[in-house]
């Protein structure tokens, strides 16, 4: 039964699956997480909150009554007839601007409806995007591990041929085999890291069987412009959009409430007539609530208790998104000068030194442990270089995300 399950959810997916590609770009990632679920949630969300709007903006429906009464008894002091019919109709109509009120928050509330879409897409796109990053740093740290693992078979190869030669001993070449194991290990461990993000991805995706790899490079995503000001890129922050309209959405919601508190007064049209003999008479009156048990204050209070707490949470939004841009702005900032200070006093020298480790060993003036420490700096730098400039780029998608440009 579970085999059977498997094989039907493996064969609902698979077109899905054949729709997206094995290696995606950027561009095509943020393209293809416009269609997760989460995403498709809000949209939902904000059509309810359009028929919202739809309802709020419709008229009140009148009421009929219709009676019919018949003698029973005693003298006929109501009617002298044999049976007395009524009919009524009554609209209410709201003449204090309850109806515009309500159809105004309505209008605001599809506004911070479709504000939370933004947001959502948004925090999607800005998840793609890192977990893209985090792909492409560890395909290309995968990539190191793997020449680092063809270079100590290289040295192992070396190894073996200067001892058959006398000029190598048995633990040599043991020591050269357990480096050989650790940079296999080195090598699973980094799949397994990339298999980690591709999921990751694929779960934005909502294709769980899609395993994507990443098509470019870290250096080709590092942008060379300096961000703006926080307080100019944070007007386009969707946060900081979605808690102005809570704020108009909540004071929008008191004078709702205010005009709820007066009274609707209802027209009333009626007929009566009686047969037996024939007679009619028509009616017209008004009727409305008289607010003095409930004046329904505790409704207001309550509205303008939400708005003085959603004011007081689009202050601490901003302060909040100021900060936390100013973090990531300083964040960028190190770790870019980290990166130069790195790449000209580490870097750049690991490759001589390797060079110059190898020498020694082949004139025998070193020893193989100052060749495989040599080789082992080379891919501790090179994995380094790639975490920092992995980390560069993905301090440069937060400011972008927090700006409101994924």
């Amino acid at each position: 039964m579970r085999r059977a399950e498997a094989l039907l959810v493996t064969m609902i997916s698979a077109p899905a699956l054949a729709q997206l590609p094995p290696a995606v770009s950027l561009d095509e990632v943020l393209r293809i997480v416009e269609n997760s679920p989460r995403i498709v949630v809000s949209q939902r969300e904000a059509d309810a909150a359009r028929a919202e709007r739809v309802a709020a903006g419709a008229l009140l429906n009148p009421s009929l009554s219709v009676g019919r009464s018949r003698p029973s008894g005693g003298e006929r002091t109501l009617f002298d007839a044999n049976a007395l019919n009524q009919a009524q109709v009554e609209l209410p109509i709201p003449i204090f601007g309850q109806r515009a009120a309500r159809v105004r928050a309505a209008e605001l509330q599809v506004g911070r409806a479709e504000s939370q879409l933004r947001l959502t897409l948004s925090e999607t796109k800005r998840q793609a995007a890192l977990e893209f990053v985090r792909l492409l740093t560890a395909q290309e740290q995968l990539a190191a591990r793997r020449a680092a693992l063809a270079e100590v078979e290289r040295i192992r190869g070396l190894v073996a041929g200067r001892m058959d030669s006398g000029m190598a001993s048995r633990y040599d070449l043991a020591r050269a085999e357990v480096e050989t194991a650790l940079a296999g290990l080195g090598v699973q461990r980094a799949e397994g890291e990339a298999a980690e993000h591709a999921a990751a991805l694929a779960a934005l995706a909502d294709a769980p069987g899609w395993r994507p790899t990443a098509s470019g490079s870290l250096q080709s995503l590092q942008a060379a412009n300096q961000p703006v000001d926080a307080d100019a890129a944070l007007e386009r922050n969707p946060t900081l959009r979605v808690a102005r309209d809570d704020a108009a959405l909540a004071e929008a919601r008191i004078d709702v409430a205010r005009r709820e508190r007066l009274p609707v007064p209802s027209v009333a049209l009626g007929r009566s007539w009686t047969s037996g003999p024939f007679g009619a008479a028509n009616f017209v009156g008004i009727s409305s609530e008289i607010p003095i048990l409930d004046s329904k204050r505790a409704l207001e209070d309550k509205a303008q208790a939400e708005a003085a707490a959603a004011r007081a949470g689009e202050r601490a939004a901003r302060a909040s998104l100021r900060a936390e841009y100013q973090r990531h702005l300083e964040t960028l900032r190190l770790r870019r000068a980290a990166l130069i200070r790195f790449e000209k006093d580490v870097f750049e020298r690991q490759g001589a030194f390797l060079e110059m480790a190898e020498s020694a060993y082949r004139l025998g003036r070193g020893t193989l442990f100052e060749l495989l420490d040599a080789r082992r700096t080379q891919l501790e730098a090179a994995t380094a270089r790639l975490e920092l400039i992995g980390a560069i780029v993905e301090s440069q998608f937060e400011l972008r995300a927090l700006a409101g440009e994924l």
